[in-house]
């Protein structure tokens, strides 16, 4: 939680006319920035390897994931640079390459975790870049 609320400050220093969401939106609607009108979700680095990010298709209750939120894009963090991807083309790549899969931990396998009704898939950050646009970080 603390290292996501650093990122969602880290990436909002980007853009001068930001809005934040309200808590409610924050949790209902999962967006952390509007910049210019658009909602983006902030995805931090995740235990420390900025080569995976995880793109989450339920979440641990079993409802609509991130990926399916109200969104228009995501940031995804690296250590010197954020990837923003628009949902639309982050839905499609990973449909595509989820398509057929089994349940697993490798990349681009379904995941859930034990106890949990999550669903996610491991992604690998150089997909993200093909996909999406490279911003230096300030």
């Amino acid at each position: 939680m603390i290292r996501g609320k650093r990122a969602e400050k880290e990436y909002a220093k980007l853009y001068k006319n930001i809005e934040l969401p309200t808590e409610e939106e924050d949790y209902s609607e999962h967006w952390d920035v509007k910049v210019n009108g658009i909602k983006i979700d902030v995805k931090a680095i995740k235990k420390d390897d900025e080569n995976i990010h995880y793109v989450e298709f339920k979440n641990v209750l079993g409802k609509k994931g991130w990926l399916y939120g109200d969104a228009d894009g995501f940031a995804f963090e690296t250590k010197d640079y954020w990837i923003e991807v628009k949902k639309e083309d982050l839905q499609e790549m990973v449909h595509d390459k989820c398509m057929d899969k089994v349940m697993g931990w490798d990349f681009y396998e379904l995941a859930t975790r034990p106890g949990a009704k999550d669903l996610f898939t491991k992604v690998k950050t150089i997909d993200l870049c093909h996909i999406g646009k490279i911003k230096k970080k300030v």
